[in-house]
């Protein structure tokens, strides 16, 4: 673990106490409508900008640079850690803001200032009403020692897709990990058996470009060749030792652990573990068991799928293709449809809510994206390649997110899916009688007993067949 420093929760509070931020954050959140999409970007300006017009004051700042200089100054990691992330149920995975390779006292107060203003980010906020998290925002900001990366990345001491413990998932990238958690890549996927333990799979991803640290001190994005971005991340050796300090880290901790990990000088640091929030409930599949439809039939047509990647959350659902290039297009996407983007980062989080499944030409079943999609019963599939290319705006395609593909779709007849994760289900929005269309009903299967007809939880748009209005 790198060296390094805490600024407590109980910090941040003290702060927006003592400048009079803190009433009014508190009466403006009192007043919001979590149902009110049009109002949340103006609200998380608002108060983004309100935290970030707050100095700090002269004690807090003094006592940040002396443990500053006392970690001997030069590079670090500014890390959030908010008050209701990283639990058991909210991983709030890549919300609130890190930033890397900071350097000196005045930086260094300004990152820990914008690590408090993405408490209230609009990606943050709409997760937040997701999960049904209720509580004063509070925000904890870490400072480490930065590890100026090799190859780094994220390690689950259990399958985070199948829910199965006796598996150890890691994926690896050249440079820093923001490329693997943000999506951005493909990256190399390991999966060791615990049993031996062995590397019972390896698949060699795609890295065109990597973050490293620049001449100037800044993070700098460097083109690999392909000869370089289509190599193996990792060895045999370090696979294993990656698999034994994770499994440490999961012993240590008592539960199943989502870590991120870097190499610098041929030496591995654990930066950052969280609980793994999607294994309560899961379908316990056994390794390489073909996927299934909540309805017990295969996704794929007889023709085979449209494309294939790595399902990064279980559950297939059937609808309407939408293609869009940046989040700043999602206003476009309409409730029920399937999100198919080259890359989905931390800030596409209010589109995937609506969405009926997410399927992306690059990332990994550990990115920040996947994660989210699994908390919230999404199904999704990653790392395609080519999903933007091959599927078009209007497909009708069916999207199994257990086993890696989209298929065209044979009928109309709704969507299967599998039981989200515990508390998904309550916290979709939940339509008038007069939105949901007659008869409505969509089958849950129950991971304690048969499965049940319930009546549709989401919008009509989002569970039936699109009207040829």
């Amino acid at each position: 673990m790198p060296p390094g420093f805490v600024i407590p929760a109980a910090a941040y509070l003290d702060e927006m106490e003592r400048s009079g931020a803190r009433a009014e954050l508190a009466r403006d959140l009192a007043g919001a409508d979590p149902a009110d999409g049009g109002a949340l970007a103006a609200r998380s300006r608002r108060l983004r900008d309100l935290v970030g017009s707050v100095t700090i004051g002269p004690d807090l700042r003094a006592q940040v640079v002396d443990a500053y200089r006392r970690l001997g100054g030069g590079f670090v990691a500014v890390r959030s850690s908010a008050t209701s992330e990283d639990t058991a149920g909210t991983s709030f995975a890549g919300m609130n803001a890190t930033f890397t390779n900071i350097r000196g006292e005045d930086e260094l107060v300004d990152a820990v200032r914008r690590c408090w203003a993405s408490l209230f980010g609009e990606r943050v906020m709409t997760y937040r009403n997701s999960r049904g998290v209720r509580d004063e925002p509070a925000i904890a900001v870490v400072v480490q020692r930065m590890i100026n990366a090799d190859r780094s990345a994220v390690a689950f001491s259990a399958d985070p897709v199948t829910g199965d413990t006796g598996r150890i998932v890691i994926e690896a990238a050249f440079g820093l990990g923001e490329v693997v958690v943000g999506g951005q890549i493909v990256p190399d996927t390991y999966v060791v058996d615990k049993a031996g333990p062995r590397i019972a799979e390896v698949r060699i991803g795609v890295q065109n470009h990597q973050i490293v640290r620049g001449p100037d001190g800044a993070d700098q994005r460097l083109v690999l060749e392909p000869g370089k971005g289509g190599a193996r991340v990792l060895g045999d050796d370090e696979i294993l030792a990656l698999a034994a300090l994770v499994d440490r880290v999961q012993e240590h901790y008592g539960e199943p652990q989502d870590t991120e990990w870097a190499i610098e000088g041929g030496r591995s640091y654990l930066v950052q573990s969280r609980p793994i929030t999607t294994l309560r409930g899961a379908d316990r599949t056994e390794p390489g068991a073909p996927g299934r439809s909540a309805a017990g039939q295969s996704a794929d047509s007889a023709a085979g799928p449209l494309v294939s990647g790595l399902g990064a959350a279980p559950g297939t659902a059937g609808g309407l293709v939408r293609v869009l290039v940046s989040p700043d297009e999602g206003g476009t996407l309409r409730d029920g449809e399937i999100l198919v983007a080259s890359m989905t980062s931390p800030d596409w989080v209010p589109t995937i809510r609506r969405a009926a499944a997410v399927v992306t030409d690059s990332g990994g079943v550990t990115c920040h994206a996947a994660i989210v999609s699994r908390e919230l019963g999404v199904p999704c599939v990653v790392g395609t390649r080519n999903a933007t290319s091959v599927l078009r705006t209007g497909q009708p395609v069916t999207v199994d997110g257990g086993r890696g593909a989209a298929s065209r779709q044979a009928s109309h007849a709704g969507r299967a899916r599998r039981w989200p994760p515990p508390g998904s289900l309550s916290h979709r929005p939940r339509p008038s009688r007069r939105s949901r269309r007659p008869g409505c009903t969509s089958t849950w299967p129950s991971p304690s007993g048969p499965s049940r007809s319930w009546p549709c939880p989401s919008t009509a748009s989002a569970c039936c067949a699109p009207s040829s209005s």
